[in-house]
């Protein structure tokens, strides 16, 4: 597992974006000090996405939107 300081990643992003991307771990420093390890989540098709479609609650009543006019409506 490699470290890297906090300023070295801001310098070199995209090279440490690659090498975590190809499944390197790494821990980030900052004064010397570990504060933080990214880690690759690997291929899209590995990764459990969860299904917010599927969860949600379907809204009954009067539109947000227009909820709003009338009451803008009713001020003025």
């Amino acid at each position: 597992m490699k470290t890297a300081a906090v300023g070295d990643i801001q310098k070199n992003f995209s090279r440490v974006l690659r090498n975590i991307t190809a499944g390197e771990d790494l821990i980030i420093t900052k004064r010397g000090k570990p504060i933080a390890k990214i880690t690759s989540l690997g291929p899209k098709s590995d990764i459990d996405w969860p299904d917010f479609y599927t969860e949600s609650v379907e809204i009954k009543g009067k539109s947000l939107s227009k909820t709003i006019i009338e009451d803008r409506e009713d001020r003025f």
